[in-house]
């Protein structure tokens, strides 16, 4: 018996180690294989990476890794709260957020950068942008800007160095009311001619619109997104998306000049969605804030066309009135890489008539207070950012498009025009005929730039709507020489070149 045992464990145990053997031991052959493996897929991996060159077989060339286009933010306030949307729409385009010391591709400033960055700023790269303009204070001063002789600008004058002036319109005008407005717009009050400190300097005083036109009997202001993209030529640009309505928060009726939430816009305003008649219009049929308002206007039996025709006039007459003196200081800027974002706010009269009351520098584009603005805002900075170049089809930086990419969107067949004109006058051998100064022959290095960057805009304007030079609706019957006549030499340039460009293609005309 004991034999048995023995052959039948011995027996057992033969059945039992090679499978144990087996499941222990890995074939060098299968190590080798499995190390094979994960050399060639770290090699494929890098190979992949964004970070590293690799090879083109179309060109038989080694390709460069492509950059991230970065952005700096510059202002005063920790909170940042205020550029969610900024930031959100930069990410959206592929843009990284970099320290400010660092160079980027695009500087967002919300403040006033060109103080404590001069040095900087007056020195950029080809690939640098700016989302500011030097001396577009002289737009957005809230005194400066109200104090100019323009007739759609409520009157108004500065103290104390006006009050000789402003007693005496005001016994000229005895059923007129007054705002007294602080200098940065703050404590805006309507105040009897006796009790305005006239020895102020932190205040001017204003004419006030007393027959405001209402919406359900609340007062309102518009506010409309206005760009600069070039001075001396002028570029300039509205936003035509939407128009910011921000309705008082008290009726305007019965009047009483001591409560100011009847006449004045302040930060708890009504928004549209929440005005009555204008739920139909932008809840139930998705209408924006602008048609809405537009569509309640026609059923009182008015035509809205009339204000909007207004509001171009206003903003282009505005920025025409202040574009030398910021051309001025634009002088001593090497790189014009600069844009201007600004928020023109108007209010309109029961007669429809519309008057300018502020122009804003870095307005409001953050959503926290009204959720639904968010929309508003980001389409906003996507069109602007469209404009300028920041956002681009084609991939890469500002600065690292080559060549040929530059050509592939605008190249100098794209830019000629007025042919005829430039055969006749032989401008190929001669330039000194005014036929000649848009001839490319005859034209400048920097004047070829400028017309680059114009046709750029007009291809990437997405919601943007030129104002200047001024859209030409009438092709046939445009007087051009009569349209020029009082403009500056480089204004007249700009806009015959527009001219031409709409003779041949009419989408340029507008």
């Amino acid at each position: 018996m004991k034999v048995d045992d023995d052959e039948f464990r011995e027996e057992e145990k033969q059945k039992i180690t090679p499978k144990t053997i087996t499941s222990s031991t890995i074939p060098v052959h299968s190590v080798f294989i499995f190390l094979l493996t994960a050399v060639l897929t770290a090699l494929v991996v890098e190979l992949l990476s964004p970070n590293c060159t690799y090879w083109n077989w179309a060109t038989n060339e080694f390709v460069l890794p492509e950059s991230v286009p970065t952005y700096a933010i510059y202002g005063k306030s920790p909170n940042e709260q205020h550029l969610l949307h900024v930031a959100k729409v930069l990410q959206r385009l592929g843009y990284k957020r970099i320290a400010l010391e660092n160079e980027w591709d695009l500087l967002w400033a919300h403040d006033y950068p060109f103080f404590k960055m001069t040095k900087r700023l007056k020195d950029l790269t080809n690939q640098q942008i700016v989302n500011h303009v030097p001396g577009c204070g002289f737009i957005t001063n809230k005194v400066d800007l109200s104090t100019t002789e323009l007739n759609f600008l409520p009157k108004a004058f500065r103290l104390p160095s006006q009050r000789e002036d402003f007693l005496n319109y005001a016994q000229r005008n005895p059923n007129a009311l007054f705002v007294e407005k602080h200098n940065e717009h703050r404590n805006i009050l309507i105040r009897p001619v006796k009790d305005i400190n006239l020895k102020s300097n932190d205040t001017f005083v204003q004419e006030f619109i007393q027959k405001p036109y209402l919406v359900d009997g609340y007062k309102f202001d518009i506010g409309v997104y206005v760009i600069v993209t070039g001075i001396d030529p002028l570029r300039l640009y509205i936003y035509t998306g939407d128009v910011l309505f921000r309705y008082c928060s008290v009726k305007y009726y019965p009047f009483n000049a001591s409560n100011i939430d009847s006449y004045v816009v302040g930060d708890d305003y009504l928004p549209t969605w929440e005005v009555p008649s204008l739920v139909k219009y932008y809840e139930h049929l998705e209408g924006n804030m602008r048609d809405s308002f537009d569509a309640y206007v026609r059923d009182q039996n008015l035509d809205p066309s009339i204000i909007w025709l207004q509001v171009e006039g206003i903003i282009r007459e505005t920025v025409l009135a202040k574009e030398q003196q910021i051309a001025h200081i634009l002088r001593s800027y090497k790189n014009l890489k600069f844009f201007e974002l600004m928020r023109f706010d108007l209010i309109i009269d029961e007669d429809l008539r519309v008057y300018l009351m502020e122009a804003n520098m870095s307005p409001n584009l953050s959503s926290v207070h009204f959720k639904p603005n968010a929309l508003l805002y980001e389409q906003i900075l996507y069109s602007a950012f469209s404009l300028v170049g920041v956002s681009s089809p084609v991939r890469g930086t500002l600065g690292e498009r080559s060549h040929d990419v530059q050509e592939m969107i605008t190249s100098a067949k794209n830019v000629a025009t007025n042919l005829n004109a430039c055969t006749k006058n032989d401008c190929n051998r001669f330039c000194n005929n005014d036929y000649c100064n848009l001839c490319l022959s005859c034209i400048t290095g920097s004047e070829y730039e400028i017309l680059k960057r114009t046709h750029r805009e007009h291809l990437h304007r997405a919601s943007m709507k030129r104002v200047f030079p001024k859209p030409i609706l009438n092709p046939e019957n445009f007087d051009i020489e009569a349209e020029v006549q009082n403009m500056t030499k480089r204004n007249a340039w700009l806009t015959r070149w527009f001219y031409y460009k709409c003779l041949y293609d009419n989408s340029w005309c507008y």
